[in-house]
């Protein structure tokens, strides 16, 4: 199921052929009909108004039964309400109508992908093979050999979709991750560099960084990463909580009081459970104002 992070590519479909059909057909005024539903049906999933994306390409449907980006997008749309068997019937319906469409290879292997099934796997292959420019596919590809176990395979396939689109953050993440595993911080922080190049304002990144910082003994950047990541957002929990231990590591006990008070008050339960068991705070411990915190709502 396409989620908040990424959703399929729906509507690229404006140049779709219409199989089975005639260019007097894709010309008649039917067909120019169902492009106006389909035109507003892409309005309404941009502002996450799914029944009435979904209410206008059924609409366009019946003008055009015979074009498989409708299919394609209606999949799509049934797939974000949970309505999974629908969205399958229409992914297979458009992979029919247009069995040559990387976007149409790509849409059902995303969809079958998020369903957790294996068979995800050919479908994205097959992408490639009509593609093999196609970065969303090297990206999701390589998320299927991580689910594997299969990291070297699935760090060449992130490259790849880094390679044909560099600014794409989300890949440059799941890299930045796996190195991290791996235990290779340079090259995980390399990533993460990256990523504020493209976006300066990502809270995430600068975080993750001000982590790679610290296994890297850098402490003096650690912290300035942190601060910053916390210009970008004073309620990031994490941040205040690794600001924290940063702190408590350090023996500067007011302001890891200070930033373990905050992350409380935003996240109380979480980070309790943190703390409870986290030898950086250990400094802390024996403070009243520490169990304080910790104890808030008992």
């Amino acid at each position: 199921m396409p989620g908040e992070e990424e959703r399929s590519q729906i509507f690229e479909g404006e140049d779709c052929r219409l199989r089975h059909s005639t260019n007097r057909e894709r010309s008649s005024p039917a067909f120019e009909e169902a492009r106006v539903h389909n035109e507003r049906a892409k309005k309404f999933y941009e502002s996450n108004q799914l029944e009435k994306a979904e209410t206008e390409v059924r609409q366009a449907l019946i003008l055009a039964p015979d074009w498989s980006a409708l299919h394609d997008n209606l999949g799509t749309i049934c797939s974000e309400q949970g309505k999974y068997g629908e969205a399958l019937i229409h992914y297979a319906q458009a992979l029919k109508l247009d069995p040559e469409s990387p976007t149409v290879l790509y849409n059902l292997g995303y969809f079958l992908l998020q369903n957790g099934l294996e068979v995800a796997h050919s479908f994205l292959e097959k992408t490639l093979e009509r593609d093999a420019n196609y970065p969303d596919a090297h990206r999701a590809l390589g998320e299927v050999f991580m689910e594997r176990g299969e990291n070297r395979k699935a760090i060449a396939s992130f490259v790849r979709a880094i390679e044909q689109n560099p600014a794409d953050t989300r890949t440059r993440f799941r890299l930045s991750d796996m190195f991290w595993e791996q235990g290779d911080y340079h090259e995980s922080a390399q990533q993460l560099y990256a990523i504020t190049k493209i976006d300066p304002t990502d809270a995430v990144a600068w975080h993750n960084l001000a982590l790679t910082a610290l296994i890297l003994d850098d402490r003096e950047r650690a912290e300035k990463n942190l601060l910053h990541a916390l210009e970008l957002d004073p309620d990031y929990v994490l941040a205040h909580y690794h600001l924290a231990c940063y702190y408590a590591e350090g023996y500067r006990t007011e302001e890891a009081l200070h930033h373990l008070n905050i992350a409380a008050t935003l996240e109380r339960e979480n980070v309790r459970e943190w703390a409870l068991d986290d030898n950086k705070l250990d400094h802390l411990r024996h403070n009243p104002r520490f169990e304080q915190i910790i104890e808030i709502g008992d």
